[in-house]
């Protein structure tokens, strides 16, 4: 092909002014978005999001732009696009840790990215700043929560405990090694049970909702008898993976007779879930049958947003309650496969309702007196005793003066009510505290202890107490607690259990209490239990999660009191 030698001479001089003409025309359109995102950064809202307020982010937004020179994060030639893809990927996948990736537009702001090509430098602007802010929410509301505890009257410590991150340090630091999609692990809890409840939702997420009637009998069901669901109550106990396959069932498991293998399933479930295991299905344990994988999944999630509250977890010897499950844990390290377990007595409700709490078990108190608390004392004990004048003798109660200068008092009954004396019962058969208390020093004045009522462990609802949790083996819970600690083995503390005195044990190295509320809970068996909310607190995070919006100042529901003692 034949081309003049002097366009040849031209063609660098042309390249240098096509090349020039780029260059012009691209930092005229990063000039124009670094201006636009000024702009958005000082308005504090963006219509492009569901939720246009984001004063929240502002601080973070001005240092990642700062640092930027207020150009685009990930829109535009200079940036990776694999960054960008990676956090739409982490927004479209919030489901994963139970976040619902519509409260960070996700769809929405994939869509935008498809039109940021052709889209004017101020409209990339803006779709930059709205996927910054809503990485920013998701990081937040990962790591620390979508509802702030407090505003639940639930206490200060909730919530407040774990370090909060730098999150536009964070990001920026994901931004340079483009490993935006380890943003997820690094943020998420660090708890086995958080892990142990995503793994669950990941596997009912996968299972298709069962469209069939519940199972509802006429009255309880006992071993033996006949009902024409049984075949319906044998497909749920397989799905739960209490019952072998149909292929594998004795020809007795498919008629319509509760049969030995179908009772052996549900006793299996009863002692799950901490019920009385007796394989007579009444209203809890049909209620745990006929649950359904949607409310399975919304019990889960909500779990996960109260584990995102939580100090981070300990890395020695721990004690976990869960209220709901009426069941203690108690774990020698976070590893700990075969904690100590238990059967507890909580809070009634609604008037004396046990408190989420995080504290340090400082000391243990063998054969404790009991200080009876004033409303205890106004409500149970002064009615009886004006009544019975014995009353206090027969229960080995003690008058105790408030005011070592007071008279002599007269009226027992009107000094009590009013303050001036107080009561105590001895240590003994007929203390509500048993044999052994265990004290972490909170606000609500609650504790673990012993009782001598050990027959309400049978039953399958134990919320009764006043507040405090009745323990059901004390003398393991001493066991764990004093493990290692010298001077002290399992006859010293029985021998202590016994002791005619009370005697205060201050523990070397305290050991971290939890008293929670999820009614989702996996065990280390890896297998997920439920349980009912029995204190509406699912209900309360349920609608205070539905109405969370910045703009809304609605009250969220407040908690009951506990009472010391019971």
């Amino acid at each position: 092909m034949y081309c003049p030698i002097s366009l040849f001479r031209f063609m660098p001089r042309l390249l240098a002014v096509l090349l020039i003409c780029h260059w012009a025309v691209a930092g005229a359109d990063e000039t124009d978005a670094g201006k636009a995102i000024e702009t958005l950064l000082n308005s504090g809202r963006l219509p492009l999001l569901a939720r246009a307020d984001f004063s929240e982010q502002r601080p973070a937004l001005a240092r990642l732009y700062g640092a930027n020179g207020n150009r685009p994060l990930w829109f535009g030639a200079a940036n990776p696009a694999q960054n960008r893809e990676q956090a739409l990927a982490v927004l479209r996948n919030a489901a994963d840790d139970g976040l619902d990736p519509r409260h960070y537009d996700a769809e929405r702001l994939a869509e935008y990215a498809r039109q940021a090509g052709s889209a004017p430098a101020d409209a990339v602007a803006g779709y930059d700043v709205a996927l910054t802010v809503a990485l920013l929410r998701y990081a937040d509301d990962l790591h620390s929560g979508r509802v702030d505890p407090r505003k639940l009257d639930y206490p200060a410590q909730l919530g407040t405990l774990r370090p909060q991150p730098d999150l536009a340090a964070v990001l920026q630091r994901h931004l340079h090694m483009q490993s935006l999609a380890k943003l997820p692990a690094e943020l998420a809890p660090d708890n086995e049970q958080y892990r142990l409840l995503k793994r669950a939702l990941a596997d009912f997420r996968r299972q298709t909702p069962n469209a069939a009637a519940g199972l509802a009998f006429a009255r309880s069901l006992h071993p033996g008898d006949r009902d024409a669901q049984l075949p319906e109550l044998r497909r749920r106990l397989r799905e739960l993976s209490l019952l072998g396959s149909p292929a594998a069932a004795d020809a007795g498991q498919t008629g319509d007779e509760y049969d030995p293998a179908t009772v052996a399933a549900i006793m299996q479930l009863q002692d799950q879930q901490g019920l009385k295991a007796d394989g007579v299905i009444g209203r809890q344990t049909l209620a745990l049958l006929n649950q359904s994988v949607p409310e399975k999944i919304a019990a889960i999630e909500l779990a996960m947003e109260r584990i995102r509250w939580l100090p981070k977890s300990a890395g020695g010897p721990h004690i976990v309650v869960n209220i709901p499950a009426f069941q203690l844990w108690a774990f020698k390290d976070t590893q700990d496969q075969q904690p100590l377990r238990m059967k507890v007595i909580v809070g009634k409700a609604p008037e004396n309702l046990t408190p989420m709490l995080a504290e340090d078990m400082k000391y243990l108190e063998f054969m404790p007196y009991w200080n009876i608390p004033k409303s205890i004392m106004d409500k149970e004990i002064l009615p009886k005793l004006e009544g019975d004048e014995a009353f206090l003798d027969d229960q080995d109660i003690e008058l105790v003066e408030r005011f070592s200068d007071d008279e002599q008092a007269e009226d027992i009954v009107a000094d009590l009510r009013q303050g001036r004396l107080r009561a105590r019962q001895r240590p003994g058969a007929k203390n509500p505290l048993g044999r052994v208390k265990f004290v972490f020093p909170n606000k609500a004045d609650v504790y673990l202890h012993d009782t001598p009522g050990k027959a309400a462990f049978n039953r399958d609802r134990r919320d009764l107490s006043h507040g405090c949790v009745r323990v059901a083996e004390a003398e393991k819970l001493a066991e764990f607690v004093l493990d290692g600690q010298e001077g002290w083995s399992l006859e010293s503390i029985r021998q202590a259990m016994a002791g005619p005195k009370t005697q205060r044990v201050s523990l070397k190295k305290s050991v971290p209490v939890l008293f929670f509320y999820a009614t989702a809970f996996v065990d280390r068996d890896g297998q997920p239990r439920f349980y009912p909310d029995i204190y509406g607190y699912d209900a309360a995070l349920r609608n205070a999660l539905n109405k969370l919006a910045p703009e809304n100042g609605a009250q969220l529901t407040s908690k009951g009191n506990a009472t010391s003692g019971g």
